[in-house]
């Protein structure tokens, strides 16, 4: 059987055009038994070559083109120190562009076989005495006359970069998005000097017919894997880390639980044992050393069923209690490491990391990368550019065929662009870094894989999720969560008021209130359950329970929407069977419907007789939308096993597209409830202090509205609005009492350094009393003027005058300040802030507050539709808080966009639900494929629309159907 050396595939970033799915399905047609991949100074792509390898059965030599100048260099590992070498080197060129090979190589190659075409390189190799091969390939044979003359072996390399010749024009592409040119810019050295194509056995034969030492020379390389078969662990700096494990859980029980009984010890002791046995004991370790670094956290994923993990307070919701499947985390038969992810405030994230790194040595840390790939609409996008089309063209070709539907286009050089971009679609196109990936290993990180440099300067693994958990890798996910800064701020706001909630007694879960709350979708600002679809979905049901709410968070998943119809009508009465007797202690809890990862492995267990092993491989790949050979093997699996337990054909199928609906985004229960905690958090201090929660949702943004969303729902909450204001504003949104106040923030175009200027003038010389005083006091720029005048934030200090006045006065003032070289012998009288002024206030003018709205997104005391107010007079219309007298009717509303979700329906066309609101009330609507092809323009803008509807009752949830679009006004 062949051995190919030198294949270049789409790792070769911007470079490369081989995929190495094809490539491998074609080696194995071919019969080829072993093969080096040697992509441009990069080991990126090994994993994913690794496991194209496995499964067409073909030896892998890890390998890597070294580039040295205009020359290149292989170097083909053959043992664990040849790993690390190579490594070292990549992360050393990673690291330093400038970085050469060179010098390295020739004191020290042990464990690497180097090949190059270069005459140069070989004769440098040649005068040190060390071992390098010639290498010949099909388009370039002239290192065979230096190989003859400095006695050295020959090396048979394929040198291949396309799969076809055709993917000539990709790879030109490819350079010219690397290089930001044209096609018609590009020159011949910025592509490869020789574009190869596989070549197929018959080819490769005659090729190197003439030099069958060089062929045999293939032979003698090794298929070494450097991935060890062994977990790669941090290790943790005590005498027994299983005892001090143990010793930390027992103490983590006692404040948990108070009284630890013989069921919480049970299970305890069961959980040390597996994690002791599998040598687990230094990650939970590390992990408990983590959260404590910052104030809040939430551990979630499946290890959110651990009761270790939650005496650690690495996770916060009881196992026990909620009934979370830890074998779903750990089993004695599961090989995957343990996976926790912990969410943190999402402004203290990166302090943690730093944390984290000082703790445990930069040497020994890396952050895990995303390999970002093409996506059609992106590549169409991107290979535009290098034809030369601006911006405008490439909009509006996308917009025929991405939105009106239009399969093709008629312009040849659309046809063209079109041709490439499919050919480009899933290719890796740019590595970045994964945005809570970290692992932590006990040896430098670069002796297990190369590093690369983060954006910000964090060392960075080459590989992505996968890669780096076949590697052996145990991933730590640390992650960012807005929510959880919403819950902290609202707390630290509450302590201002002198009002306290003792976290070991809060338990919100069964607080009343807040379940009647989320009974009626009453959640905007709720971690999670914010959305249009979450408070729909609260609606219809009817139940804000703990229990009923984390269903709710895992079962509203894009491919379960004929499911959730089904799972409301049996959860409202709906007379309902089992899939099958075996199923229904599986699946009670969510009335026979598949709702958790954990149940497409349980049904797997229990209908189909897989083990632990391969029911969980089975979750794997349909939750990674894996399909392809591997979801036709674990169905034949299935089915047959399904067969052999007398389990009738259309159960089993009907059971199978149940599975089916997990495919990309879904939860296991442990997450789920992970998450319903901290929702049922925020709705407790949502319903019980509205003002501090809604300002603190505000301050930290992020949420599923725009800011205006929340102001318009903190006035329906009964909140008084107040701001901004130079005198009461901070930087963030605060709240007193059932007020509050905006923060400097929400104003546009004003400087960070201004907001911390106007603060430290307060703080150093007290209030401002009127215009002239803040003049004098604050050094701002006309812009900075500007910006606060039109937001209103000058107003308290000169009521009596227009904003356009007030802004004439500031400058003016200002101005004749600047230019004042003496201080003012005679201060004017100072007023008290807050004291009673004869002044007459003077209303805003229309072109004030359209300002007002430019400068924050809404008005201050008003919803933005009194800015069409003069459009709206006359205007026959029901307001949304009256939707409820009009099912089955046709309406008329005035609706101003909240939020908009596109989708695709199964024929793959768009459709979208749009969130509108009006003065009074929130509303939802659904717009079908042909209303949205016609109205999705309208869609893009700010301005309030006249919706013309059906309204319909969706089981219990109103939702109207548009039937007609236009702008308020037209």
């Amino acid at each position: 059987m062949e051995t190919r050396l030198a294949l270049t595939t789409s790792y070769s970033l911007l470079w490369g055009t081989m995929q190495p799915n094809r490539l491998f399905d074609q080696l194995k047609q071919w019969n080829v038994g072993k093969v080096a991949i040697t992509d441009r100074d990069s080991l990126c792509g090994y994993p994913a070559c690794r496991e194209e390898a496995q499964r067409c059965n073909i030896e892998l030599i890890c390998a890597a083109c070294l580039t040295q100048g205009s020359d290149t260099l292989y170097a083909f590992v053959q043992s664990q120190k040849g790993y690390e070498k190579l490594c070292l080197l990549l992360t050393q060129r990673a690291q330093d562009p400038s970085f050469s090979y060179l010098p390295s190589l020739l004191r020290e190659s042990d464990g690497l076989v180097l090949a190059t075409t270069s005459a140069v390189l070989l004769h440098a190799f040649a005068q040190k005495n060390l071992l390098v091969y010639a290498a010949i390939t099909p388009s370039c044979l002239k290192a065979v006359q230096t190989a003859r003359h400095l006695a050295l072996p020959l090396l048979a390399c394929d040198d291949a970069l396309l799969l076809e010749k055709e993917d000539k024009e990709v790879h030109r592409i490819l350079r010219c998005m690397d290089l930001h040119k044209t096609v018609g810019s590009l020159q011949e050295e910025d592509c490869a000097a020789q574009c190869n194509v596989l070549l197929d056995p018959d080819q490769w034969n005659q090729a190197f017919s003439c030099w069958p030492e060089a062929v045999d020379n293939t032979n003698l390389l090794q298929a070494y894997d450097p991935f060890p078969s062994s977990l790669i662990f941090p290790e943790y700096p005590v005498e027994d880390a299983a005892k001090e494990l143990e010793a930390r859980v027992l103490k983590g029980a006692e404040v948990r639980y108070g009284e630890v009984n013989d069921a919480i010890m049970e299970r305890i002791t069961y959980e040390l044992a597996i994690i002791r046995d599998k040598g687990f004991a230094p990650y939970f370790l590390v992990m408990h050393d983590i959260v404590q670094m910052s104030s809040r956290t939430c551990g979630r994923g499946s290890g959110a069923a651990s009761i270790v993990s939650y005496c650690l307070f690495i996770t916060n919701v009881d196992p026990l209690a909620y009934h979370l499947y830890f074998e779903r985390f750990l089993s004695p038969s599961r090989l995957d490491p343990p996976d926790i992810d912990v969410d943190f405030a999402w402004d203290e994230r990166d302090g943690v990391f730093a944390a984290v790194f000082e703790r445990f040595g930069i040497d020994h840390c890396a952050r895990v990368a995303n390999h970002n790939c093409f996506r059609l609409r992106g590549a169409v996008r991107e290979t535009g550019r290098c034809y030369g089309l601006s911006d405008t063209q490439i909009t509006e070709a996308e917009k025929k065929l991405f939105i009106s539907g239009q399969k093709d286009l008629d312009d040849p050089l659309w046809q063209t662009i079109c041709r490439i971009a499919t050919k480009l679609e899933g290719l890796p196109k740019e590595i970045s870094m994964h945005c809570g990936g970290l692992v932590i290993t006990p040896k430098p990180v670069h002796c297990y894989a190369p590093l690369r440099l983060s954006s910000d300067g964090y060392p960075l693994l080459a590989w992505e999720k996968e890669g780096t958990e076949m590697a052996g890798f145990v991933k730590i996910d640390l992650l960012g969560n807005r929510s959880l800064a919403v819950i902290r701020d609202t707390l630290e706001n509450l302590k201002e008021e002198e009002l306290s909630i003792d976290q070991r007694l809060w338990h919100p879960t069964e607080d009343g209130p807040t379940i009647a709350a989320l009974e009626k979708g009453d959640s905007m600002g709720v971690f999670y359950i914010e959305s249009p679809a979450m408070r729909q979905l609260q609606k219809k049901t009817g139940r804000g329970d703990f229990e009923h709410i984390v269903i709710h968070s895992s079962i509203i998943r894009p491919a379960a929407n004929k499911f959730i119809a089904e799972y409301v009508e049996r959860l409202r009465g709906k007379k309902w069977e089992p899939l099958h007797p075996r199923l229904s202690y599986i699946l009670d809890e969510t009335y026979g419907i598949l709702c958790y990862q954990e149940d497409v492995s349980k049904t797997a267990v229990a209908l189909a007789g897989f083990n632990e092993a391969d029911a969980d491989k089975l979750r794997k790949v349909i939750a990674k939308k894996a399909g392809g050979e591997k979801l036709r093997v674990y169905r034949k699996q299935f089915f047959d096993g399904c067969k052999a337990n007398a389990v009738s054909e259309q159960t089993t199928q009907q059971i199978w597209e149940m599975m089916l609906s997990f495919d990309g985004y879904s939860f296991c229960k442990p997450h789920s409830a992970s998450y319903a905690m901290v929702s049922f958090q925020s709705a407790y201090l949502r319903v019980h202090h509205p003002s501090h929660f809604m300002a603190a949702v505000l301050s930290n943004q992020g949420g599923y509205y725009r800011s205006q969303a929340y102001i318009s729902e903190a006035r329906r909450m009964g909140i008084n609005v107040e701001g901004p204001d130079i005198n009461t504003s901070r930087i963030c949104y605060h709240a007193q009492g059932n007020t509050l106040f905006i923060g400097l923030m929400a104003i546009a175009n004003l400087k960070e350094q201004t907001r911390m200027q106007i603060l430290a003038e307060r703080r150093k010389g007290g209030l401002f009393f009127d215009l002239k005083d803040a003049s004098t006091r604050l050094d701002l720029c006309r812009e900075d003027w500007v910006s606060l005048v039109e937001s209103g934030c000058c107003d308290s200090l000169g009521r009596q005058y227009r904003r356009s006045e007030q802004l004439r006065i500031l400058l003016t003032n200002a101005e004749r300040t600047t230019r004042s070289d003496q201080l003012e012998l005679f201060a004017p009288e100072k007023h008290i802030p807050g004291q009673t002024r004869s002044l007459v206030q003077v209303k805003h003018t229309e072109d004030e507050l359209h300002r007002e709205f430019s400068a924050l997104g809404f008005l201050r005391s008003y919803h933005p539709l009194l800015l069409w107010s003069s459009y709206l007079q006359g205007l026959k219309r029901v307001r949304a808080s009256e939707l409820s007298q009009y099912v089955g009717r046709y309406v008329n509303l005035i609706g101003y966009q909240i939020t908009q979700k596109q989708v695709m329906t199964k024929t793959g066309e768009s459709m979208s639900f749009v969130s509108f609101e009006d003065e009074t009330a929130l509303y939802e609507t659904v717009l079908f494929p042909d209303l949205y092809q016609r109205f999705y323009p309208l869609l893009s803008s700010l301005w309030p629309l006249v919706v013309f509807g059906l309204v319909q009752d969706d089981q219990g949830a109103l939702i109207v159907e548009v039937q007609h679009l236009k702008k308020v006004g037209s």
